[in-house]
């Protein structure tokens, strides 16, 4: 799964719980399923940034295990 489907999953996912959120009739279900909505989208957000964080750091051990041989 590329990071572009993940962060996509993410938003699907923070929509559908939007909408149970809406549709909930307590008030506990329905925070909670807000809450987990804004979770998600936040966390779709970060994935390309985290993905751009892990590949920097790849490079850079890469190029350390490179430079000391």
């Amino acid at each position: 799964m590329t990071d572009e489907q993940l962060a996509a999953m993410h938003r699907l996912l923070a929509e559908y719980h939007r909408r149970l959120a809406k549709q909930a009739l307590l008030d506990i279900v329905q925070q909670y399923h807000s809450d987990l909505a804004q979770r998600l989208a936040d966390e779709a957000v970060l994935i390309p940034r985290r993905a751009a964080v892990v590949e920097r750091l790849h490079e850079r051990e890469q190029q350390r295990m490179h430079d000391g041989e």
